[in-house]
């Protein structure tokens, strides 16, 4: 017995070394946080201090927000120190059950064991300047930076004036700490990727001429990749395809506060993806589009959108398809499991068809809605100022606005019910499934054709909740109908 004790201690004592090397490496796995040094000048302190880990973590200020942008692995304890006194703070997507450790009267703190977009509101003020924490998994590969094809924007420094056209196969890489003010560009280019954890500021591009001043703005374009950057104070659409075939759009943020500034708009796609997205607009969060001088058989066809993250704020919606619909058909579109925040006006999910098109098999899946303060479901066919025939003279709209539920919605002229009826398309097979809706208030909805012809028919409604509830007929839905055929909630 004596003999088997020596043994086994000296074997210890010879592979004492690796054992605690090996510790080291293992506790590095387990908590490890990466961030970037902002340009001189660019991050403040002026309303958050953000430490993760114990390390000092950039804050950016917008109009309307501020952020920090880190990655991790295993564990990170997030420490906020505020200039405001902080009696509450809700963090948001609810889902991810995490909640504060008030450390003093303007601190506080909370641990997250995984990477996710998030939304700290103070005191229940939803314009108090929230402060979003943006945490992502580490990055695990980049572009080759000595390859001819790769255009890299180095971490730390600040590029103004920015107004990059694309080519085929080429690669934009924003590092991490890299701020490019202006927007990139393409047209009829094929493999073009964007990617980074640097940030496209548009706080210059307000002086562009008009279609200048999207940040990434690619037309005719076929295998695009755009992923993981920040979107930073965009003044007018954000992220526009047009007319682009097979396009990722994977965990980038997008922090705006200002008139147009859709976040994404996919214009006549096809094959697109979006993933992981968190998006603070203005405007919609997300528009589907098939407008444009293409020909109407060239549908908007197969556009998954999912695990987003949605705050839309006092313009537009959440999740919009809409409203320039001019294609035949609009078709296989599917939004699942995202979290929408706040819907401060408008719809959370919303067909808005001022065109021609047949919009059809769409489904809404798993989607958790914690505040929406006007409309829940939005399905409409309507004459609009948006539409092929809509008439954008100001006095025109001035005298023939709709002011109520929608924006952009005209009054026909008397006696042009028949030239603007050719214009109009129809909406079915709609799928809501597992919607809940888990805060405020229960906003209404509205289905709506434009006559018994040219209407919205074959909505099916299925698992609808509100607070834990299930709804089951129109009057505890708050659903109004008009020119609707067959819908059903079970």
């Amino acid at each position: 017995m004596k003999i088997f004790l020596r043994s086994v201690s000296l074997k210890t004592v010879a592979i004492l070394p690796f054992l605690v090397s090996l510790l080291f490496l293992s506790l590095t796995a387990i908590s490890q946080v990466t961030t970037w040094q902002a340009p001189v000048g660019f991050a403040s302190d002026k309303f958050y201090r953000v430490k993760v880990n114990g390390s000092q973590i950039p804050v950016y200020d917008t109009p309307i927000a501020s952020y920090a942008i880190f990655d991790f692995s295993g564990e990170a304890e997030v420490e906020i120190n505020t200039m405001f006194d902080v009696r509450w703070v809700d963090i948001r997507p609810l889902r991810t059950g995490l909640m504060p450790e008030y450390t003093g009267d303007n601190s506080f703190r909370f641990k997250m064991k995984n990477p996710e977009n998030i939304s700290l509101e103070l005191n229940g003020r939803i314009r108090q300047q929230p402060l979003f924490i943006l945490a992502g998994k580490p990055e695990r590969s980049r572009p080759d930076r000595s390859d001819k094809n790769v255009i890299w924007f180095e971490g730390g420094k600040l590029y103004k004036d920015v107004k990059l056209e694309l080519q085929d196969n080429q690669t934009v890489y924003i590092e991490g700490g890299a701020v490019v003010q202006g927007y990139l560009f393409a047209s009829g280019k094929k493999n073009i990727r964007i990617c980074g954890r640097g940030i496209l500021d548009g706080s210059l591009n307000k002086d562009l001429p008009e279609n200048n001043n999207r940040f990434i703005s690619l037309t005719d374009c076929e295998n695009i990749t755009i992923e993981d950057i920040t979107l930073h104070n965009g003044t007018t659409w954000q992220v526009a395809l047009f007319h682009c075939n097979k396009a990722e759009i994977n965990r980038i943020r997008i922090v705006s506060e200002s008139g147009s500034d859709d976040g994404m708009d996919i214009f006549r796609c096809t094959n697109v993806v979006i993933d992981g997205v968190f998006a603070h607009t203005k405007d919609d969060c997300i528009a589907i589009k098939s407008g444009g001088d293409y020909p109407a058989d060239q549908p908007t066809d197969h556009i998954l959108v999912k695990n987003c993250v949605f705050w839309n704020s006092l313009w537009g919606n959440a999740i919009e398809i809409g409203f320039e619909l001019y294609s035949s058909e609009v078709k296989n579109i599917r939004f699942e499991n995202i979290d929408v925040i706040h819907v401060e006006d408008g719809a959370t999910m919303s067909i808005h068809n001022a065109g021609q098109a047949h919009v059809h098999q769409v489904t809404f899946d798993h989607i958790r809605v914690e505040d929406s303060r006007q409309k829940l479901f939005d399905v409409a066919i309507f004459f609009s100022q948006w539409g092929p025939d809509g008439i954008r003279d100001p006095e025109f709209i001035r005298k023939n606005y709709l002011s109520g539920a929608w924006d952009g919605v005209q009054k026909i002229p008397e006696e042009k019910e028949a030239y603007h009826r050719q214009f109009r398309g129809t909406i079915s097979d709609i799928v809501f499934k597992d919607i809940q809706v888990v805060g405020g208030l229960l906003p209404f909805s509205v289905f709506h054709g434009f006559d018994q012809q040219k209407n919205v028919s074959e909505i099916t409604i299925e698992n609808l909740t509100y607070m834990g509830n299930k709804l089951t007929n129109t009057k505890s839905a708050k659903i109004r109908q008009q020119n609707t055929q067959n819908l059903t909630i079970k």
